[in-house]
């Protein structure tokens, strides 16, 4: 019965989280990420299922980076009425940025499908609960653990931050709840103090995540030159295929510098340089 109450509600879109407030000094995780860490982008959007990718700290990191909520609406509007993928390998951040991410992700049209390709700690693990769908890797990472936070003042004002973290706590907790089926009493247990980690199978049979990832779609197929004619009439043909307007079509061969097929050949014909794809590859996905 339990098991059947879970499979339920995992298949219904989350509730919005309400009654939180705000603060920019809420921070679940401190640590820095290396510079090659740090992405957040959106591909494919010609297609029918773009990607969303949630590299990244969850906010403004203060030099311009991170994935806050101003960052993640636009992408949405960017995509429109589409189901999407979310990407997520992120340590966490700010978490009033994680509750606005979640509910924008939580209010889309069309299905969430969140896949956590590394880890999803913290304010992170609170935005991955908003997918319809939520496939982790095997040896990926969902972790949770109680809100932190700084706080300076006297002790009636020590007093009302307990308070404060206790609200914030049993939000996170109830989102968690609503998603697994279980007690949001028993992730607050889980928490007190510690913690805690749930790698791939965990997080499914702890009701955080419904799927393990198959290996092979981990992470999206880019194309690669050699899928693409060389010459122009085919190219204008393929990109004509996938969408692309005319008058984009004439900027990228302007940038690619891919000659006009109309033009006669040289006496060294097949000595010029092969025309730059990268743009193109950039561009589409399959």
């Amino acid at each position: 019965m339990r098991n059947h109450l879970r499979a339920v509600l995992a298949a219904q879109r989350p509730p919005e989280i309400k009654g939180i407030g705000g603060g920019a000094g809420w921070q679940f995780e401190m640590k820095a990420l290396a510079p090659d860490f740090q992405s957040f982008e959106v591909t494919a959007l010609a297609s029918d299922m773009p990607t969303v990718s949630i590299f990244d700290y969850i906010g403004d990191d203060g030099n311009g980076g991170g994935v806050t909520t101003k960052r993640i609406a636009a992408a949405l509007r960017s995509i429109g009425d589409k189901p999407i993928t979310v990407e997520m390998n992120s340590p966490g951040g700010n978490y009033f940025e994680g509750v606005a991410i979640y509910n924008l992700f939580r209010r889309h049209t069309q299905a969430v499908h969140v896949q956590i390709l590394g880890i999803a700690a913290s304010a992170a693990s609170v935005i991955a609960m908003a997918g319809d769908t939520i496939a982790i890797a095997h040896n990926a990472e969902i972790m949770i653990h109680e809100a932190q936070g700084v706080f300076i003042g006297t002790k009636s004002e020590m007093a009302e931050a307990v308070t404060i973290l206790q609200h914030v706590d049993d939000a996170m907790t109830a989102t968690y709840a609503a998603r697994s089926g279980r007690p949001a009493e028993e992730f607050a247990a889980m928490i007190a103090g510690k913690d805690v980690y749930f790698r791939g199978q965990e997080a499914i049979d702890a009701g955080l995540a419904d799927t393990l990832m198959d290996a092979e779609a981990r992470m999206p197929v880019y194309a690669s030159t050699a899928d693409f004619p060389m010459d122009k009439p085919s190219l204008d043909r393929f990109l004509a295929k996938h969408d692309m307007p005319r008058s984009a079509r004439r900027d990228l061969y302007r940038a690619m510098g891919t000659p006009n097929a109309a033009e006669p050949a040289t006496p060294r014909a097949g000595d010029e340089p092969r025309p730059d794809l990268s743009r193109l590859i950039q561009a589409l996905t399959v």
